[in-house]
């Protein structure tokens, strides 16, 4: 019977995409298809915020489920890892790595111990979006950067004003809220205030210098795509109420 196994190409595009599991859960259900990818799901506990992401530069010799049960755990000893690429051995309950230096065994949930996201992923990659603008990473901290000063409020406001796409962190509903804003760029379109977390926000995986923001505002689905050569990173964001 052959091996069963798992090769990553980039052992560093490998720990990205973990991390940005961790972030979200640190329980997760990764699949590993025919197509040489792997998938997963993931949510907040809160469900407020799911991540949907892939990683194409792997190669496997079979498509399986990988139910991992401490995603932060699997990221330290990958991280003792010294190779570029990587290959893990395909168990019946565990992943199994060895080299000349050091070796492990990763124990892995059984099959329905863990459920994914109640949330037809499909649909959402089907919806067309009538907002889209992108955002540079350091535009992004800074919007972070301000919720150090908006202490009272966990709400960002995206909206334009005069042609000008901002973004500002407060709280309207509430009076003598402190209030940070910053001019993200000219704006393509006009948007009405969308109202997100602040705490999602800070969970994003920057993995590449260019954030996408894509907005269907009929039904209030905001998305947010991080990518670089071979993750893709796809967020679902719920809008907040006023």
């Amino acid at each position: 019977m052959s091996k069963q196994s798992l090769k990553i190409q980039s052992r560093v595009d490998w720990l990205k995409f973990l991390e940005a599991l961790s972030r979200i859960n640190n329980t997760a259900i990764v699949k590993v298809t025919g197509s040489n990818t792997l998938t997963s799901l993931v949510a907040s506990p809160d469900n407020n915020l799911i991540l949907y992401s892939e990683i194409n530069n792997i190669e496997s010799t079979i498509s399986t489920t990988l139910n991992i049960p401490d995603v932060s755990k699997l990221i330290r000893v990958i991280e003792g890892i010294n190779t570029d690429s990587i290959e893990l051995i395909l168990n019946n309950n565990n992943i199994e790595y060895k080299d000349n230096n050091i070796k492990f065994k990763y124990h892995l949930f059984d099959d329905g111990f863990l459920s994914s996201p109640s949330i037809n992923i499909d649909k959402i990659l089907q919806i067309k979006c009538d907002v889209e603008f992108n955002l540079t990473k350091q535009l992004l901290n800074t919007i972070i950067k301000g919720s150090s000063f908006a202490t009272d409020t966990n709400k960002v406001y995206i909206f334009t004003e005069d042609g000008v796409l901002k973004a500002e962190l407060t709280d309207r509903s509430k009076h003598n809220t402190d209030m940070y804003s910053i001019s993200l760029g000219p704006a393509e379109h006009n948007i009405a205030p969308i109202i997100l977390s602040i705490d999602n926000i800070r969970l994003l995986s920057c993995i590449s210098d260019s954030v996408k923001f894509s907005i269907n505002t009929d039904y209030s689905v905001n998305v947010v795509d991080i990518s670089n050569n071979s993750t893709k990173l796809k967020y679902i964001l719920a809008s907040l109420t006023q």
